[in-house]
């Protein structure tokens, strides 16, 4: 078994609670009992119906419901096991989600935020609200930065920057630092407060607080080119068209954009949903949603390409 094919098959089983995970709450959640139906069926229990959505696609790729012209049903034999009374449903939904796996994972009863928030949507915070707390802030950039080193090469090889890259939501600086040290090149990074005041230095690399989605915060200052690297999966839908259209107006030469994108491999969805949990407005973006955004900002798209296995694409543009 080759690297890949190891790293494949971990992600596989490090992330497949999300599957169970969603699995669980639509049992939970009595949702087998309403299929089949639409989104805009099941608005009145679960408005948000993007997040929705994102949970449905997740059933859908552990082969749990199908979608036909946009209604979902459940795959055959599955509703006759998981629907009605006293179905298999009551027993997930019940004693594994409730009792069995918050005592497995914590030591005792949690909240389930998958359920909350698919019912009530705007409560979700957000990176800002969870890093207003330091110490997590500090953990989850620690993480954040062993998991982004390798994808950080890869986006290093596949750009060719000429002159400084602006890197929007960089946390303590992976990519950037690849960047960086491959192309000889300066990186500024924007993020939030916290996020920088605790990132440990890196060659090449400017740390600036700021807000990744407002152009008042970004330097001063001509850019070759913007790196965007899980920045669109953590922030609301309605600003992905507005952030690429203000990075067009700077001029930038290319924008590199890697994330979780829909139909880029089988964790997507459930990565995509994960993230939904808590930021507010959350949409999935397809390989061509994210390709059609770029072109009406005025770019030209040079490659989409799978960077992480099953997990993340990196498209390339320029103008």
């Amino acid at each position: 078994m080759d690297v890949a094919a190891a790293a494949r098959s971990l992600n596989h089983v490090a992330y497949g609670y999300i599957s169970s995970w969603s699995v669980l709450t639509a049992s939970t959640l009595g949702l087998f009992d309403r299929l089949p139906a639409t989104v805009a069926d099941l608005a009145d229990e679960y408005p948000d119906q993007g997040i929705t959505s994102t949970w449905l696609l997740v059933l859908a790729d552990v082969g749990v419901v199908v979608e036909n012209d946009g209604v979902w049903s459940l795959v055959e034999p599955l509703d006759v096991l998981l629907t009605g009374e006293g179905s298999y449903a009551e027993y997930l939904g019940g004693q594994i989600i409730d009792q069995m796996t918050p005592r497995l994972m914590l030591g005792r009863p949690g909240v389930n935020e998958l359920a909350r928030v698919l019912r009530e949507p705007a409560e979700r915070g957000g990176y800002e609200a969870w890093f207003a707390d330091d110490q997590e802030a500090r953990k989850y950039q620690a993480s954040q930065f062993s998991g982004s080193v390798l994808p950080g090469r890869g986006i290093a090889r596949a750009i060719e920057p000429t002159g400084p890259v602006l890197d929007l939501g960089g946390g303590w600086g992976a990519v950037a630092a690849a960047i960086a040290s491959r192309h000889d090149v300066e990186v500024d990074i924007v993020d939030l407060d916290p996020v920088v005041a605790s990132a440990p230095p890196q060659a090449g690399v400017r740390f600036l607080p700021g807000s990744a989605l407002d152009p008042a915060t970004w330097p001063d200052g001509d850019y070759d080119g913007v790196v965007l690297s899980y920045l669109l999966s953590s922030v609301p839908g309605e600003v992905h068209q507005p952030l690429l259209e203000q990075l067009f107006a700077r001029r930038v030469r290319w924008i590199a954009v890697h994330d979780f994108m829909l139909g880029g491999g089988s964790l997507v969805a459930a990565w995509s949903l994960q993230h939904a949990v808590f930021v507010p407005g959350h949409v999935s973006r397809t390989i061509d949603d994210v390709a059609s955004m770029l072109t009406t900002a005025g770019f030209t798209v040079i490659s989409s390409v799978p960077l992480v296995d099953d997990m993340t694409t990196l498209t390339i543009a320029h103008r």
